[in-house]
């Protein structure tokens, strides 16, 4: 055998070696927690794609961008932020059949070790948080969470204001993880409301802090719902499921007249300085064109 074939043959072997550590390797991380959240990624991408198409934002032509934890390389929230059309779940919760909403959310990311999201991780500051944005629509031309001045300015109505978020906590989030109406939690308060201020580069928003206390997301697995595709089955410890646990609130809120549309920016988090980062580093930084 001359020099030229042992070679060939020590090459090849070599090839197989390197591509059974290779598929090796693979098949580690597709089985580590560490690889859950691409899963998440992959469906959730296509997913929020799906839904924008039927959005406000493509139907009324509004633009709006809100940066994720890939675009500021941040690693406490999840990678993007996501749209969901809620328009029959938030005419049933509401009783009112003239009402569009659409959801952009995002929420705190994986955990490397447990696979899953901190949003059920009740030791953690990020614990049963989210940031987005919400857009309503009433169809019979109503201003949805405000009301007309004497002077045609639009304010706040606080009361049908905390309908959105408690519609989003409970039918879309908490509902999945096991909560009914009889044991469902919402308190809601209202503290302060500014003066009309710039906010994502547009004039007019009212800022609204609150105060609430809403059913917290840890719970045990009983089973797949279709919420883990993108929060990852929960994998934290649990002391008492879905206890409710007090949070801060901020909404940034304006009416875009031109398109009857009501826009809120919002924040919701158990840590006020969760908030106040979230507030300052990533929501305010939002872009809206219209």
């Amino acid at each position: 055998m001359n020099r030229s074939t042992n070679t060939g043959t020590l090459f090849r072997k070599q090839k197989r070696y390197l591509a059974g550590r290779i598929l090796a390797l693979l098949l580690l991380f597709c089985l580590s927690p560490f690889s859950r959240v691409f899963y998440s990624m992959a469906v959730m991408g296509i997913y929020s794609k799906m839904n924008e198409r039927t959005s406000l934002l493509h139907t009324e032509g509004i633009e709006l961008s809100i940066p994720g934890g890939l675009t500021t390389l941040r690693s406490d929230w999840y990678p993007f932020v996501m749209t969901f059309e809620a328009n029959s779940g938030f005419r049933r919760f509401t009783g009112n059949s003239s009402l569009d909403l659409t959801i952009l959310y995002n929420f705190p990311a994986f955990s490397p070790t447990k696979g899953c999201s901190r949003l059920y991780d009740t030791a953690s500051p990020y614990y049963n948080s989210f940031y987005g944005a919400y857009l309503v629509k009433d169809e019979d031309g109503g201003a949805y969470g405000f009301t007309r001045r004497n002077d045609g300015s639009f304010y706040p109505d606080a009361s049908a204001v905390a309908e959105v978020p408690k519609y989003d906590f409970w039918q879309l989030v908490l509902s999945e993880f096991g909560l009914t109406r009889s044991n469902a939690v919402f308190d809601w308060n209202i503290t302060d409301i500014s003066k009309p201020l710039s906010y994502a580069g547009e004039d007019g928003f009212y800022r609204m802090d609150a105060t609430l206390t809403v059913n917290g997301s840890s719970h045990e697995y009983n089973g797949f719902t279709q919420s883990y595709l993108q929060y990852g089955k929960p994998n934290f410890p649990v002391t008492n499921p879905l206890t409710p646990v007090p949070m801060y609130g901020r909404l940034y809120g304006k009416y875009l007249e031109d398109k009857q549309v009501s826009l809120f920016f919002y924040i919701v988090a158990a840590d006020k300085e969760v908030l106040e980062d979230c507030d300052r580093e990533l929501l305010s930084k939002s872009a809206l064109a219209y």
